[in-house]
């Protein structure tokens, strides 16, 4: 003899009890304030470049504020993401992670695990960057840091490094030479 499970409408054989309801999965809302902030402070540094850039000329000012004015509309739309993310709960799903089941190419996987001198060496070559921008401007060491990073850093082959290099700067002397006809920061030495 069955009798009908109130809750379920499913049948259980007599003498046996009902099978415990599952529980409900537990969700969690975490604002991820970090992100949020630095979003806003990215697009307040671009407003301000944007502004910046209304003060130059029609022509010398385009490129700057198409970037910038792009720069602005895609952080204030990340932070729009964020905040909706936020706001939909996410189950908490608990499972036991191994070490070997991280991604190691992830990008927290990566941040989460670089080490000090893995931090020192990236931060020595944006560092490099910036001062051979400085020093050589931006034909000469854009070209220049693809190749030596690619090659250096990255262990990519001379022949993919050097045509990457030569992409760069005709991509660059392209943009602002010619289509733009931008004159760009030749450096503190040329």
């Amino acid at each position: 003899m069955t009798t009908p499970e109130p809750r379920t409408g499913t049948t259980v054989p007599a003498g046996t009890a009902p099978p415990a309801p599952a529980p409900e999965p537990r969700t969690r809302r975490q604002l991820p304030t970090a992100d949020i902030v630095l979003s806003l402070v990215l697009a307040a540094l671009f407003a301000n470049a944007f502004w910046t850039a209304m003060e130059w000329s029609v022509k010398a000012g385009l490129f700057p504020r198409m970037v910038t004015g792009l720069g602005v509309l895609l952080t204030l739309l990340h932070v729009a993401v964020l905040l909706l993310k936020a706001r939909t709960p996410v189950p908490v799903v608990e499972k036991r992670v191994d070490a070997d089941d991280e991604a190691e190419g992830d990008v927290e996987y990566v941040f989460a695990h670089a080490g000090g001198r893995a931090w020192a060496r990236s931060l020595a070559w944006i560092a490099a960057f910036f001062v051979g921008l400085y020093i050589f401007g931006l034909f000469v060491i854009a070209p220049l840091f693809a190749l030596t990073y690619l090659r250096f850093s990255a262990r990519t082959s001379w022949v993919f490094s050097v045509a990457y290099a030569a992409a760069t700067f005709a991509v660059l002397y392209l943009a602002f030479e010619v289509a733009l006809q931008l004159p760009v920061p030749p450096g503190l030495f040329l």
